[in-house]
Parts: structure tokens; sequence; C-alpha cells
């Protein structure tokens, strides 16, 4: 059975908590983000005079996001001091002699949601430079993100707080504290979105080694995700490795709490946890578990089915007769 939590009660978490700042390296949409957002934001203090050991900074985390992708970032610019002068050449610099060339690189190396990501972080943070309520330059930006956002295939609850600032005609330190919000959570949440989608495509694949994988490393950007030990226990459970997957499954019971997606999923995860108890002849842990899956929903064939079974093996015939038979009645054909 295929089980997937609601990627945007993540995102909520998200707001709610925080991620870890470091996401994975294996998350190549996390580095597009990283390397259009650390760009511009490194231009924007560039051209405005900002302290060279920040834009330094910056810029550093820019060339080695790009070096991690395949690609050498050139220098940014000498500025005059004319911050009109010095806004002109650095927008140049970011949007003709990087930032197209940037994007058919990821376009034409991994794809086109690689440089839609660049591209929001890009142009979004262009904002610090050119932000003005109302103003033709800002809803321009504010059309690309929203276009380019389904293309990245990311939630629109992700830029929607943005874009709502934009509408409103905010003010720019409005604006600029969204940006930097976004900078903050946008790394981990889309090296989350990365995992997650890795680790179900690689599941309908059956490569189970690489699903199990992939959800290791979204556990390890945010360890509270009940979703992701979800994912690796039914990998885990494909794999045979039925201690981890129950350690897995009893994570996501006790994190039910943070999903309410979880709460209308819990008789499938009993139901898998008591089957694997089952497989291990940990027999009184199974039938109590899958009793749990049938009380949760009492039309459950499969959890009558298998806890009729294990009441076999128990050597108790009345009792698996009666699951057996009421699997039959609620699904015919299930016990053959």
């Amino acid at each position: 059975m295929r089980y997937k939590f609601c990627l945007i009660t993540i995102l909520i978490v998200v707001f709610a908590a925080g991620l870890n700042a470091q996401a994975n390296s294996d998350s190549k949409k996390r580095l597009a983000w990283e390397l259009g957002s650390n760009l511009s934001v490194s231009g924007a203090l560039h051209a405005q005079g900002a302290d060279r050991a920040l834009v330094a900074r910056r810029f550093g985390a820019a060339k080695k996001a790009g070096s991690a992708l395949g690609i050498t970032i050139p220098d940014l610019p000498a500025v005059s001091g004319n911050k009109v002068n010095d806004i002109a050449l650095i927008l140049r610099y970011l949007l003709v002699s990087n930032g197209t060339p940037i994007g058919n690189i990821l376009q034409q190396n991994l794809g086109a949601e690689h440089a839609a990501i660049f591209e929001i972080a890009l142009k979004s943070n262009l904002l610090l430079m050119m932000y003005g309520p109302g103003e033709s330059t800002t809803n321009t930006i504010a059309n690309v993100i929203r276009n380019r956002r389904t293309t990245a295939n990311l939630p629109n609850a992700m830029t929607d707080p943005l874009l709502q600032l934009i509408a409103r005609q905010a003010t720019f330190e409005e604006v600029k504290a969204e940006l930097l919000n976004l900078d903050e959570f946008a790394p981990a949440f889309i090296a989350l979105l990365e995992f997650n989608d890795n680790g179900e495509r690689f599941y309908a694949a059956k490569d189970y080694l690489g699903s199990a994988a992939e959800f290791t490393k979204a556990i390890g950007v945010d360890a509270t995700g009940p979703e992701y030990y979800f994912g690796r226990a039914r990998a885990y459970l494909q794999l045979e490795k039925y201690v981890e997957a129950i350690a897995d499954y009893t994570k996501v019971i006790q994190l039910k709490g943070t999903s309410s997606t979880v709460a209308r999923n819990l008789p499938l995860v009993y139901h898998n946890r008591g089957l694997c108890y089952g497989l291990l002849s940990k027999n009184r842990l199974a039938i109590a578990d899958l009793s749990n899956a049938i009380k949760l929903k009492p039309d459950y064939a499969s959890a009558y089915k298998v806890r009729g079974l294990i009441y076999k093996k128990m050597g108790n015939a009345n009792l698996s007769n009666a699951d057996l038979q009421m699997a039959e009645r609620l699904q015919p054909g299930i016990t053959k």
C-alpha cells in the first residue's frame, strides 16, 4: 500500500520550529537554491557598500555551492561607490553575465526544476536592491517567482508570504525580513522535498535500498518528520529488515501528534508493525498491533487476515477461523 504524508504539513512544522540549517550536501536542489540566494545577496551587499567580510562570506558560499554543481563563478566586479551605477553594474553581472548562463547549465545538466529553483532564489533577492511598493520591477519579480515555483515543483505555501507582502505593497523592511526568513529555511526544506521525492521514486521502482537511503537523508535534516520514518520503514519491510522497520513504525506512532495525516493513517502503521512482529514470531505483540489497527478501522480486511494467520500459528483455531472468515466477508478472495 502507498502511504505519503502531505508535505504542506511539513512546511507548517518548518515555519513553527525551524530545520537544521545544514541540509545534506547530497541535495543538488538545495545547492541550486544556495547558489542563487548567496550570489544575489552578495551582489546586493557589494553594490550597497556593505562590510567586505560579509560580502566575502556570502560570495564564498555561492562559489562553494557552484563548485559542488560543477559551475565556476566569476568574481564580483569592482564597484565605484556610486550606488545607482553600482546597482546597474551588479544587476548586469547577476542577470546577464551569470544568471542566464548558470540557469542554462543547470537546465542542461540537472533539469528544469533545478534551474527554476536557482532562478527563484536569485531573483527574489533582487528585491533587496530594487523593491518599491507597487512598482513594475517589483511586480515582474513577483510574477517570476509565481511562474517558476510551478516548474520548480515547490509548494505555493513556501513563497506565498513574500508574494502576499508584495501584493499589499508592504514596506521594504517587511519584505526584507521575509526574504531573510526564506533564506534561512528554504535550503533545508528543499532538501527534504528532494529526499522525500527520491525515496518515493526509488520505492516505486522497487529499489528499496535506495529508498531507505533517501529517507535516512531526510531524517538527517528533520528528525521530527513521521513521514520519513514511515517511508524508510516501508522500504525496510520489503528488505526483510523487520527489526529496523519496527523501530521506524514505533517512531511514527510516537510522533503522531505532529501531523493530522499520521492520525488518519495509524491503522496502516499498526498493521505493518504487527506484520513485522508476526514475521519475527513475536505473536502477542503482533496481535496487539493488529487489534489496534482493527479498532481504528473495523473494516480492515488485511488486518483480520494477518491476525487470523497469527492466531493459527499460536494454535487458536477458533479465533483464527473467526478472523479469516471476517476478512473474507470484507474482501472476498483475500484469504485464497
